[in-house]
């Protein structure tokens, strides 16, 4: 029995597409600059150009909201703010240029340079950087003078590879960071700590630590639970696994199942609001020197290019669809929860599709 709300019910594709073109990074080659604000405008990249179109009105054009310079560095990343900061979008290039611009006012807030940035964050007026060399920092926003807001960042150094996501849970307290190496830390920021949380799967007796086989590169948390974190990676042999972590150093039980393998590489999850469901997007299926490819799923489908959604807290699988036939290389929610937007670069396209039905 699945609830009224369910992707079983709903994923489909919502023909609504937005076409794009623009060259791979050098370092986040595999990563598309994409992200939906709380006005349900969705940003997203054109080569050197940002641009935005309103999702809600079906006959507004893609309007540009910004032209990069050459000496600024190729588009790197894109992060809408969350819903303190709901008009905001963070613009960053590789050669380490933050832009903060205002979607409703199509201005420029805030400019300054930093390390060049890998994974970006918002958490309220605290705009989180993650870097090539592991370090994360945590700038504020609100600062108007460029040399000040650098003089005045908060930075940790435990990451021994580069970052590869960060994601705040929902109350803004604890951050989540994963990196190339397959590393998760997790920070809370209501005490003044030299190190992360010990937290994860139990190592010595007194030491835990959360590791993944491959690059994190997607970190979701769970929306009805503080303490519930997913991460999903892309192991060299083109494998992926989903984990849930407790992310809970006073009970640290973890959640039972706590992983699916899959045969694809994991490039986004998104947890619906309106059920407990969760939704990951793959990549290429892994390569194996058997005829036949493991499959988890008994009878099941294989994860390539797929959109998959599980059910929790068993994890069982809810449906699986293919929207493209090139890799899914990233993922944006909407604001109300119920459509997806789906990277699809090799087709040089965006997709949106519908994924759950609202809450009545």
């Amino acid at each position: 029995a699945y609830p009224e709300t369910s992707a079983k019910h709903f994923l489909r594709d919502a023909n609504a597409s937005i076409a794009f073109h623009g060259e791979a990074d050098d370092i986040l080659g595999d990563t598309f600059p994409m992200s939906w604000s709380q006005g349900s405008t969705l940003v997203f990249g054109r080569g050197n150009r940002i641009h935005m179109k309103n999702i809600g009105l079906l006959n507004e054009d893609v309007f540009v909201l910004s032209k990069l310079k050459e000496h600024h560095g190729t588009l790197r990343l894109l992060e809408c703010g969350d819903a303190s900061s709901p008009n905001h979008v963070a613009i960053a290039t590789s050669k380490g240029l933050i832009q903060i611009w205002d979607v409703l006012t199509k201005k420029m807030v805030r400019t300054w340079y930093t390390k060049p940035p890998t994974a970006l964050r918002w958490a309220g007026p605290v705009l989180s950087v993650g870097g090539e060399k592991g370090t994360i920092r945590h700038f504020d926003t609100r600062i108007n003078d460029a040399s000040r807001m650098k003089d005045e960042t908060k930075k940790v150094t435990r990451h021994q590879a580069r970052i590869t996501s960060l994601a705040w849970n929902h109350d803004g307290r604890v951050l989540a960071s994963g990196d190339a190496g397959g590393v998760i830390h997790c920070w809370d920021n209501r005490v003044n700590q030299l190190g992360p949380l010990d937290v994860g799967d139990q190592i010595q007796r007194h030491r835990r630590k959360m590791q993944h086989a491959g690059a994190v590169k997607a970190l979701a948390w769970c929306p009805w639970s503080l303490k519930i974190l997913s991460s999903g990676d892309a192991a060299e042999d083109g494998s992926g696994t989903i984990r849930l972590w407790n992310i809970n150093e006073t009970s640290p039980k973890p959640p039972n199942p706590d992983r699916i393998e899959l045969n694809a590489q994991v490039t986004s999850l998104q947890w619906s609001m309106q059920c407990k469901e969760l939704l990951s997007t793959h990549s290429v299926l892994r390569v194996s020197s058997d005829e036949t490819t493991w499959n988890p799923y008994a009878g099941a489908m294989l994860e390539e290019n797929a959109v998959a959604v599980h059910s929790f807290p068993s994890l069982s699988r809810v449906t699986v669809q293919y929207p493209a036939s090139m890799p899914v290389l990233g993922s944006a929610l909407s604001p109300s929860g119920c459509k997806v937007a789906f990277a699809v670069p090799g087709e040089k396209m965006i997709k949106i599709w519908d994924v759950w039905g609202k809450r009545k």
